[in-house]
Formats: C-alpha cells, sequence, structure tokens
C-alpha cells in the first residue's frame, strides 16, 4: 500500500514540475512573440540607436553627456532622436527658450530623461515633468 502511494506521490510531484515547466516555456514564448511584433518599437537601425544599444559610443566617449554633446554639435538642428528611447534632445536656444516659455507641460521628459540626466540635473524645472516644475 505504501509503495503505491509512494509511486502516486512521485507520479504527482513529476506532474507538477511538468506542468511548472511548460508554462514557464509557453510564458517564454509568448514574450518572445510579442517582442518580435513589437521591434520596431524598442530597436532602431539608425546610426544613433544603434551606438546606444550597442554602446559602442563608449569606445570615444567617457560618459553619455559627452556623446550626447558632440551628436549635438553635429547636428544641424542641434536636435537628436534617440528613437529606442523615445527621445529627443536639443540645443537649439530659440527651442529651448519657446519649450520654457510656452506650452511646458506638452515637452515632458519621462524616466529614461531623468534616468540618464538625473545625477546631472538633479529634480530642477529641466528634469521634471508636470506639477513638479512649477512648486
Amino acid at each position: 500500500m505504501e509503495s503505491e502511494a509512494s509511486r502516486w506521490l512521485q507520479s504527482l510531484h513529476a506532474s507538477f514540475w511538468f506542468l511548472i515547466f511548460s508554462l514557464i516555456i509557453i510564458i517564454i514564448s509568448l514574450f518572445t512573440l510579442l517582442l518580435y511584433l513589437q521591434r520596431r518599437q524598442f530597436w532602431c537601425n539608425c546610426k544613433v540607436c544603434q551606438a546606444y544599444i550597442t554602446s559602442s559610443w563608449s569606445l570615444q566617449f567617457d560618459n553619455l553627456c559627452d556623446w550626447y554633446t558632440h551628436l549635438l554639435r553635429n547636428s544641424p538642428n542641434k536636435t537628436i532622436h534617440i528613437h529606442v528611447l523615445g527621445n529627443t534632445i536639443i540645443s537649439n536656444p530659440d527651442n529651448v527658450e519657446y519649450m520654457l516659455k510656452t506650452r511646458f507641460e506638452n515637452y515632458p521628459k519621462g524616466k529614461p530623461f531623468f534616468a540618464i540626466l538625473g545625477d546631472l540635473l538633479g529634480k530642477g524645472i529641466f528634469n521634471v515633468d508636470g506639477e513638479l516644475w512649477r512648486l
């Protein structure tokens, strides 16, 4: 009797782990499919985004701010786009003045911006969204 119960419990235990393993494989497969379908939102083939993703910018620059400065200097309109972060970085004084004077709420910075430039800019008006900059 004990032997039969023991075999039944072992079978149940093996079935349980097989079910867990199968669920994990299904979840990973669905996540992979989702990433494949949404790849244009996460990956970009432009030169700037590829340099960001592969960190190849770090071969020439010590930090992101230096790289951004280099990109902005070489940009004809003093604007760069990091598509994979969903960021647009500007250094054109006329554009900065426009943003600060009119409709500031239309130009959110968001978490990626704060994660990259938070140490440099702190929590001042240049690095927060919405109501925080008005306080």
